[in-house]
């Protein structure tokens, strides 16, 4: 058994990677961090990681930092990240790997056998099983027409509400679509797609599709408005300390 721990302020793309170890029996999850600086915290009293995935776009530590300061406590290093700027640095802190997000099981699995040879038998699943990651695209059946299965583009989806027994599904184009799931299936859906957050246990929402934020009030470019719900207060706060501007001037 191969023990691992994720390292990941994307709750997406832990669930993604979650989801993938569990297809591999001799993969076991001992730990789950979201927060850098607890998990520098709690990995260095670890003695027993085998394999150690990490982020590296994360707010206050980057990933490289963290992974340079854990890399001896771990046998295997993986670096996780959507941006591909970061592969040199990530060779210099003595990554074993590095998956570009979004990534398939395919790769993932791989990636894992090249890594543990000898330990890695992937368990048998169904082929309508596992969500293509790399796809630009989901199928939804709309409640709204008859249960017809539409095509929606990630990059056409503004935000993701609960509601009920279904989710609404707001498109830039300003239709809506209701389809019979949850916002757990929507994070599954997700996978480890970049670009989606959840501020609020009630909906999911495209970044780049925000107006503007006031407070604690998020607006949408469809005008659809609500306020940051308290268990999203951390990782709000850490989403904007990570994307506002800010001078390097002294006062």
């Amino acid at each position: 058994m191969l023990n691992c721990i994720i390292v990941d302020d994307e709750q997406f793309s832990v669930e993604a990677i979650r989801k993938y170890i569990d297809m591999l029996p001799k993969l076991n999850i001992v730990g789950i961090y979201t927060d850098p600086q607890t998990a520098l915290e709690k990995v260095s009293l670890e003695n027993n990681i085998d394999l150690l995935f990490m982020d590296i776009d994360m707010p206050l530590i980057s990933g490289i930092e963290l992974a340079k300061a854990l890399r001896r406590k771990t046998q295997k290093l993986i670096f996780t990240t959507a941006h591909s700027k970061y592969a040199f640095e990530a060779y210099e802190a003595e990554g074993d790997a590095y998956l570009l997000k979004p990534f398939t099981f395919g790769k993932f699995s791989t990636t894992i056998n090249r890594l543990f040879p000898a330990e890695i038998v992937p368990k048998p699943i169904e082929s309508n099983q596992e969500p293509n990651y790399g796809d630009n695209f989901f199928l939804v059946k709309n409640k709204e027409e008859d249960l017809r299965i539409v095509k929606v583009m990630y990059k056409d989806v503004i935000a993701f509400e609960s509601a009920h027994n279904y989710v609404k599904i707001y498109l830039v184009s300003n239709k809506i679509l209701t389809a019979y799931l949850s916002i757990k299936d929507v994070v599954e859906i997700l996978g480890v797609r970049d670009g989606f957050k959840q501020f609020h246990r009630a909906f999911i929402i495209s970044t780049d599709n925000i107006n503007y934020i006031e407070g604690n009030t998020i607006k949408m470019n469809n005008n659809l408005t609500f306020t940051v719900g308290d268990g999203f207060r951390e990782n709000f706060n850490a989403f904007i300390s990570n994307k506002l501007l800010k001078t390097l001037r002294k006062k």
